[in-house]
């Protein structure tokens, strides 16, 4: 009986491809700075990264404790928005806030 799925042809295809040697030798490449000068010339950037510096907003604050507050949404926003625009954390924008408002540290309100 013949082969009526065609595993016979696909099996001599598959010899043939595993047959398919890549070559072995290897071109001599570039040096990697002559590539970077060639590219320049021609008006090419690079586009690694450069090395940027990271910002930091965290400062040490000692001991602490944890504040989670339930909002309304605008609230919420006009807070992170304040925060932002001041460059604060949230920690120093309830405390500029609170300094705003008048609280000391006992937590009476200065007249």
């Amino acid at each position: 009986m013949s082969d009526p799925f065609g595993f016979a042809t696909a099996n001599r295809v598959a010899a043939k491809i595993a047959e398919i040697r890549p070559d072995t030798e290897k071109g001599v490449e570039p040096p990697l700075a002559a590539l970077d000068k060639a590219a320049e010339q021609l008006g090419f950037r690079s586009r690694e990264a450069e090395e940027a510096k990271v910002m930091r907003r965290r400062r040490e604050v000692g001991a602490g404790a944890q504040l989670n507050v339930k909002c309304p949404i605008p609230v919420y926003n006009r807070f992170i928005r304040f925060c932002d625009q001041e460059r604060l954390p949230y920690w120093e924008g309830i405390e500029k806030l609170l300094d705003l408002a008048g609280v000391s540290q006992a937590g009476e309100r200065k007249r």
